[in-house]
């Protein structure tokens, strides 16, 4: 019997959005890659972006890795009705970055 598998992804968010409520649905979507090197360039590329911004100061920016629950029927299920919540195992920040303006 083959088991199903469980994903490895990435993502990054402000240190703000960090804690119980991290995955409840929000009004702006998480974006979610395969591959760090590709989050992390994502996260330099927005951090350089709202470091140019005079009027606001940011929070940190943090790399984040993500353990999915094993993806079975059921769970691709639970992610369509009930949202990306359902799906998570564990997370972890690997890298907080902090947005220094110019």
């Amino acid at each position: 019997m083959e088991t199903a598998p469980t994903l490895i992804l990435y993502a990054f968010t402000g240190k703000v959005e960090l804690g119980e409520d991290r995955w409840a649905d929000r009004t702006l979507p998480d974006y979610f890659y395969a591959d760090q090197d590709a989050a992390r360039q994502d996260l330099l590329t927005l951090r350089a972006q709202l470091a140019t911004d005079p009027e606001n100061s940011y929070p940190p920016l943090c790399l984040e890795k993500i353990e999915t629950v094993p993806m079975t029927r059921a769970a691709i299920m639970a992610l369509l009705h009930d949202g990306v919540s359902a799906i998570i195992s564990s997370y972890e920040v690997i890298e907080e970055i902090g947005v220094k303006r110019r």
